[in-house]
């Protein structure tokens, strides 16, 4: 059973060696055998071609032993090319034979250093026929040094720059190059032994090189150098992206998404795109092959650089600030006390700690460098360390950061949110400048207006409260001031004096007060023209004079409208009223109480003479007697006389109708009392005619006065 299993352990070792050697070191895997044939080359049935196997070389370095051999393949080898490596010293009777040499190089070791050797590669290809490639020499004198190796370059700016690594014992280099389409060489030396730059080149052109050491600065180690492999250089890149979109827009929470996209017209290999922080905390730098890039970023603002790249190098930079955003709303509101001029505290909701523990404050001059400084805080507050100057304007912006401690950021995309911002100033002062450009326009005789430019912000030196606007007449030394608020920037002034010369200078002011004045502006209102005064002349006092003119015949052409529309009132005393007084009444009045108040010399038809009423007084208190003394009667009370309408300009027969029962008035007295129905009947009639001769003589006086306008009397004789 144990030699089983050892039988079975060993294949399977030897199985996973010529495995490994398939897969990772099939150099190893060749079969070498010394050849004891009269002839070391038996085949000659392969030859060399110019497609075939080339770039045979085979050298030692200093102070090694082993010779090593390399070759480039065919240019139309597959990968299931074979090589096979025969060297032989003839001096020595020596042959020797590599089969299955799978990569392009050998070592070769046990030769006699001071004879000749020959050495033949043969390529061997499934698909086309073989071929050969022969090196001679004495293996003392290939002593030579190899390429330098990690080798890069970059171009820019019309100059080509190759770098490399320091070689062992040499102090110089050689570099060739040329164009792409070209065959002759130039070659430069460099200045030290690790770089070398070529200038003059033409920036649109691909270029060729290749590297060795200097054989003249090996300390006589090396009697040949080895150029390494040619560097394909692409044109130069010489224009920056050009940017497509360059987007930003707000998302809720604090945050906004920014998209940049671009093209380029050179074939490149790929795009670098940096992110940075304006506060200079943190950047990221995103390459891709895609000409676009999308991002989720905070409120703050960052700086974006985008490149093109090649194997040669990169294009010119295209450089934009993704700004601020401004007049937003954000989640929260933060509050900043300055403690000092050296320290401040920073004070927010106290429910987000339940939320959040790590913390950024960005803050600086706002039009200025900003500093960043993030934290980590279970409290709703925190006081930090900076220089705060006075009459400068801060800002400070509070930002969330979703990872925990330590909360320095690891991403710019989507790795914070912002909160909260506000400006402040750690102490308040006056403007030390006045508004700028302080001008006048559309100048009238009462009026003008100024104009003005805000107060520079850093010559604020205080959150702006509004401008004060002085002004005064050259011809006095009483000034006038107007204080406007914040966003005004024009004014006008009225109840300015005509042809004046006037004086004006704004001020802004902030809590502390107000500050300098600007310089001062002096204008002129406008006079009152000639014909601007001719015009009223002309226009007013002719109104005026018609006005007065009018009056009077107005007047006149009111009262013959009058007359015309409303004739004289007729004379009641000749009216049937009057009349049915006259024979209703039984009585005969007595001639001193009756008569003289009809006592006339004049027709009773005149309503045109003034008639004197002597004795009116007695009989007026007779009446009134009268009238006052009660009268006893069995007569039913309950029938009511209606009550007399009141006395107008004239009248009416219904207010004689309603008068005229006096006779049955006076039989029912005489039946009560018969000693007294004459006076009864007397004083009934008196007062019918009493009230019948007071609106007779109001009749008389107003005909007297119409006819006296019309017929254009100056005076009215009045006896009184």
């Amino acid at each position: 059973m144990k030699n089983v299993a050892f039988l079975l352990l060993l294949r399977y070792v030897t199985m996973g060696i010529l495995y490994g050697c398939t897969l990772f070191s099939r150099v190893n895997c060749q079969s070498c055998s010394v050849i004891t044939n009269s002839t070391c080359f038996d085949l000659d049935y392969c030859q060399t071609a110019s497609d075939g196997i080339h770039g045979l070389e085979c050298y030692k370095q200093y102070l090694e032993n082993h010779l090593t051999c390399t070759w480039k393949p065919g240019t139309r080898a597959s990968n299931a090319a074979t090589y096979t490596l025969i060297m032989e010293q003839i001096d020595r009777s020596k042959c020797k034979r590599c089969k299955n040499i799978l990569n392009t190089f050998h070592l070769i070791e046990g030769l006699f250093s001071k004879n000749s050797v020959t050495i033949w590669v043969v390529e061997s290809d499934p698909n086309r026929n073989c071929s050969k490639a022969i090196f001679k020499g004495m293996p003392n004198q290939l002593v030579r040094c190899p390429p330098p190796s990690q080798i890069s370059y970059t171009r820019g700016q019309g100059k080509l720059h190759i770098s490399w690594k320091k070689g062992k014992n040499v102090f110089q280099y050689l570099v060739q190059f040329r164009e792409s389409n070209m065959v002759t060489w130039k070659t430069v030396k460099s200045d030290n032994n690790h770089e070398v730059t070529v200038s003059g080149l033409n920036r649109s052109v691909s270029y060729a090189a290749q590297v060795q050491c200097n054989p003249n600065s090996t300390s006589k180690r090396c009697q040949k150098c080895m150029w390494s492999d040619v560097l394909f250089i692409p044109p130069e890149l010489t224009e920056e992206p050009d940017i497509v979109e360059f987007i930003t827009e707000l998302l809720p929470s604090g945050k906004q998404r920014f998209h940049m996209s671009w093209k380029y017209n050179s074939n490149v290999s790929g795009y670098s795109v940096t992110v940075k922080e304006e506060s200079g905390e943190f950047q990221e730098t995103f390459n891709t092959t895609l000409p676009e890039i999308s991002l989720t970023l905070s409120l703050s603002a960052y700086l974006v650089r985008v490149v093109a790249f090649n194997s040669g190098g990169q294009s010119p930079a295209y450089q934009r600030k993704i700004p601020e955003p401004q007049n937003i709303v954000l989640p929260g509101q933060i509050n900043v006390a300055a403690c000092s001029n050296e320290s401040f505290s920073i004070s927010w909701n106290k429910s987000l700690v339940k939320n959040y523990t790590c913390y950024s404050v960005v803050w600086g001059l706002v039009h200025g460098n900003k500093t960043s400084q993030s934290f980590h805080s279970l409290s709703e507050k925190i006081s930090l360390r900076g220089t705060l100057e006075p009459y400068k304007i801060y800002r400070f912006i509070l930002h969330l950061r979703h990872n925990k401690s330590p909360c320095n950021l690891k991403s710019l995309n989507n790795s914070e949110s912002t909160y909260g911002r506000t400006d402040a100033y750690c102490v308040e002062g006056r403007p030390k400048s006045g508004p700028m450009n302080v001008t006048y326009s559309n100048v009238t005789k009462t009026s003008a207006v100024i104009n003005w430019s805000k107060v520079p912000e850093e010559d604020l030196q205080g959150f702006l409260q509004g401008y004060i606007i002085h002004y005064r007449a050259n011809d006095t030394s009483a000034s006038s001031a107007i204080t406007v608020n914040s966003s005004t920037n024009s004014y006008l002034l009225t109840k300015l004096k005509s042809k004046t010369i006037y004086k004006v200078s704004v001020s802004a002011f902030t809590t502390a007060g107000e500050g300098v004045r600007s310089d001062q502006i002096i204008f002129e209102t406008k006079q009152y023209e000639l014909s601007y005064i001719f015009v009223i002349v002309v226009c007013v006092i002719p109104g005026i004079l018609m006005s007065l003119c009018a009056v009077p015949i107005s007047s006149r052409a009111f009262k013959r409208a009058k007359i015309f529309f409303w004739p004289n009132i007729p004379n009641p005393g000749n009216s049937n009223a009057m009349q049915e007084i006259d024979r209703s009444s039984p009585l005969e009045f007595s001639d001193t109480t009756v008569a003289p108040l009809f006592e006339t010399d004049t027709d009773d038809k005149d309503a045109d003479s003034l008639h004197i009423i002597e004795e009116s007084s007695v009989m007026l208190a007779e009446i009134e007697q009268l009238q006052n003394e009660p009268v006893q009667s069995n007569v039913d009370p309950s029938p009511t006389k209606p009550a007399p309408p009141p006395v107008s300009d004239y009248t009416t027969m219904e207010f004689f109708h309603q008068v005229m029962p006096h006779a049955s008035i006076a039989t029912a007295v005489a039946q009560v009392q018969p000693g007294r129905q004459n006076d009864i009947e007397l004083s009934t009639m008196a007062t019918l005619k009493g009230m019948t001769a007071l609106d007779y003589l109001k009749q008389t006086l107003c005909n007297v006065y119409s006819n006296a306008t019309t017929a254009g009397n100056d005076t009215i004789d009045t006896v009184m």
